[in-house]
């Protein structure tokens, strides 16, 4: 549903469509702005005022991204997003929030979302996220090969959300602990920064301040069974990041 022609509007040019975007937002101006940024892009973006006319409109039609405000009538973003996730729990979504408590982005990221912008925003940042989650979307959908990795005796499953552990036992991840560990065992036994995975993982350059990464990492050691002071997996490089260990690649690296 288009709400203002981008073709009004001075400076701008009209690009092919790229994707269906389904706004989910209760804030007409809001709305207004999303869908001329987006369009300018190239996008067709579709408007939803509340929870319900979200959900008609994904059994519709099947959008490429979603952004989801936090703040809606009669259900809040966070549990319209659990729907969701249960119909398409490989969509991809932008969180959009009023509220910059590092809480309520972990709740969002929890809840499966692949990044959050707070409002109110620079239009280039949100041109910019929504960018970067379809091209993570992209390549997540194409990268076949990478559908499982196995290192150090953990079988990671990732469209299952699952690590298969030595002992045969397969503890469930979220999406943001999944990309994390995908991102470590992908590259093992090499340092990968907190920067490095909080932008594999969530789209953006982690403030150095926030122990978020760290956060995230202690949940997953914990499933893993990992003791950070004499660690199987994780190894903590201290004022550099993390690593994921593989003593196997280690060995085969000697004896060549």
């Amino acid at each position: 549903m288009s709400i203002k022609p981008v073709q009004e509007c001075e400076g701008y040019k009209m690009q092919p469509r790229k994707a269906l975007i389904l706004a989910v937002d209760d804030d007409p101006l809001t709305g207004k702005l999303i869908d001329f940024l987006l369009e300018n892009e190239g996008h067709e973006v579709e408007i939803a005022a509340d929870p319900s006319q979200a959900l008609r409109a994904l059994e519709q039609r099947t959008p490429d991204l979603i952004l989801l405000d936090v703040q809606l009538p009669r259900m809040d973003g966070f549990t319209l997003l659990k729907h969701i996730k249960k119909q398409y729990p490989e969509m991809p979504v932008i969180m959009l929030t009023a509220r910059a408590e590092m809480q309520d982005k972990l709740t969002g990221l929890e809840s499966g979302a692949d990044d959050y912008v707070v409002k109110p925003f620079e239009p280039a940042e949100l041109v910019a996220r929504v960018k970067s989650v379809l091209r993570r979307a992209n390549r997540q959908l194409a990268a076949t090969m990478d559908m499982l990795i196995v290192e150090n005796g953990i079988e990671l499953n990732i469209p299952d959300l699952t690590a298969k552990l030595p002992s045969g036992e397969k503890v469930t991840l979220t999406p943001m602990e999944m990309r994390i560990l995908q991102r470590l065992m992908s590259s093992p036994n090499r340092v990968v920064s907190r920067d490095d995975l909080a932008m594999y993982a969530a789209g953006y350059v982690a403030d150095t301040s926030s122990n978020q990464i760290d956060v995230y990492i202690g949940r997953i050691r914990k499933k893993l069974g990992d003791d950070p002071n004499d660690p199987k997996y994780i190894a903590t490089i201290r004022g550099s990041g993390y690593k994921f260990l593989s003593p196997d690649r280690l060995r085969n690296t000697k004896q060549s």
